[in-house]
């Protein structure tokens, strides 16, 4: 093999190993070092749904839309730990080195403070969340931004996901 050939061989076994890796389904959940054990069967099932996006039975939980970076550096996979982070505190992530995405925390805390400015209401409900993670909206009723995935969940997965957060600080 030519010195080129070998170059250009070389460079397709890199970049097939890592696309394999962008694609790559976690089968385990959250960070070792996640500070928030889950208690509860129902809890636990939200842990599963939040950091694997998959549900009790083992099936993948789809969604629409999301952020520009998930089809390319995730391989089409996100999960809600993706942009919210491993304890759902959010963050600005830069996609593709010029777009800035902000995903706000979810923890039951800021779900509750995000309410009250909004809102002016001192809780954050599970139809809230249902139209937040389902349809993509907030609490005040306006439309969330694109890059807000719309999860495909029956209301028992959401309801374990949202038992979960609440269990978050």
């Amino acid at each position: 093999m030519t010195a080129p050939r070998a170059w250009f061989f070389s460079l397709v076994v890199l970049l097939s190993m890592g696309l394999s890796a962008c694609s790559y389904r976690p089968t385990i959940g959250p960070l070792k070092n996640s500070s928030t054990p889950s208690t509860g069967s129902q809890s636990a099932s939200g842990e599963q749904i939040y950091f694997r996006s998959v549900d009790p039975q083992g099936n993948a939980i789809t969604y629409t839309g999301g952020p520009a970076f998930g089809g390319m550096m995730m391989g089409s996979f996100l999960t809600c730990a993706s942009c919210h982070g491993p304890e759902a505190q959010g963050g600005n992530h830069i996609m593709m080195g010029m777009q800035v995405m902000n995903a706000p925390g979810i923890a039951y805390p800021s779900l509750v403070a995000m309410a009250q400015q909004t809102t002016g209401k001192s809780s954050y409900t599970l139809d809230n969340f249902r139209n937040a993670v389902i349809q993509g909206t907030d609490v005040d009723g306006s439309r969330l931004s694109q890059e807000m995935p719309r999860w495909h969940m029956s209301d028992q997965d959401l309801a374990d996901l949202f038992a979960f957060l609440k269990t978050l600080q």
